[in-house]
């Protein structure tokens, strides 16, 4: 599924900035690299594999006991994330102009498949570029972005600003067009999303779990499944997370 040059294995990404480059003179690649800066707003991106940790603290509903450790697969088509503690994943691909949606549940062997109205309709409709960058590009547009500067052989763009109430702090991989770290802090409420490695899928040492065996269920049908206690389930959960 996945192509590019081999990208190796991040380091933590708050790391000082060692190199400080002006406007003017900053190079798409410094000398001796055949790292490529990415446009963040081009249709096709570096076909990736990707491992990220999420953590979540404070009051809010949403914090997470533990930190969450999930994985992206990015191709042009095609974006597959997965929890492997959870056995859950989520699919979204492209059809033509339109973008179907998979919730996959591993552990139940089941799905529930989401057509484009469907998405309007329960408002998880999202652009391709913002499941691609895994954040909305529009925010990183909002907030202020500092000059690219080369760290351990990577271009970093820092971006940062308060937008409704929310304090944000970006470092976006230029080269993978991924974020490397996303911060938000509103009040008590602190989350942390950092990229912990990263790989071009053709070299990926993770495969997506296999659906092969995953009955599919169309979210327009679950009201002729009530009853069942694995619709039941998959509706509380998608009650309590919207």
């Amino acid at each position: 599924m996945l192509k590019p040059a081999h990208f190796a294995v991040i380091k933590r990404v708050f790391a000082v900035w060692v190199v400080a480059l002006s406007a003017c003179s900053t190079p798409s690649t410094p000398p001796g690299t055949d790292i490529t800066v990415i446009d963040l707003t081009a249709t096709r991106l570096p076909a990736i594999a990707a491992e990220f940790v999420t953590t979540r603290t404070g009051d809010d509903h949403s914090v997470l006991p533990e930190p969450v450790v999930w994985r992206l697969w990015r191709n042009s088509q095609q974006i597959i994330t997965e929890r492997p503690q959870l056995a859950i994943g989520e699919l979204w691909q492209r059809d033509g102009q339109t973008i179907i949606h998979r919730k996959l549940y591993f552990a139940d062997q089941r799905a529930i498949e989401f057509q484009e109205d469907d998405l309007k309709m329960l408002q998880l409709a999202s652009s391709w570029q913002k499941l691609s960058l895994v954040l909305d590009p529009g925010l990183l547009q909002q907030l202020t972005a500092s000059e690219i500067e080369w760290t351990e052989g990577y271009p970093l763009r820092d971006y940062q600003g308060k937008l409704q109430g929310n304090d944000w702090h970006v470092v976006m991989r230029m080269d993978l067009a991924l974020p490397s770290l996303i911060e938000r802090r509103q009040g008590e409420f602190f989350e942390r999303t950092e990229l912990l490695k990263a790989y071009p899928l053709s070299q990926s040492p993770w495969q997506p779990s296999s659906a092969d065996s995953v009955e599919i269920i169309d979210y327009a049908d679950l009201g002729d499944k009530e009853t069942d206690p694995f619709v039941i389930k998959v509706q509380a959960q998608m009650g309590h997370d919207h």
